[in-house]
């Protein structure tokens, strides 16, 4: 399973940018940013408390062109 994350992991990984898990959308979890309400969430599909590695993958592509990952969460 090592293309698979934890949910944990990824709720650990999106709170610590300031993202809140905000509930399901079966099969996803949704995550918003409160204090930025227009932007978009982002929903993460969940199978079995497992995470596709590659939206782990894109979450932080996306952080990086923002000029927001920091070097410790870079692959």
């Amino acid at each position: 399973m090592a293309n698979y994350v934890d949910f944990e992991e990824v709720l650990e990984l999106f709170e610590s940018y300031g993202w809140k898990f905000m509930g399901f959308w079966t099969p996803y979890r949704v995550f918003v940013k409160p204090d930025k309400p227009d932007e978009p969430p982002w929903l993460i599909p969940v199978h079995d408390r497992k995470i596709d590695i590659e939206y782990v993958k894109k979450f932080k592509r996306w952080l990086k062109r923002k000029g927001l990952l920091r070097n410790e969460d870079e692959d």
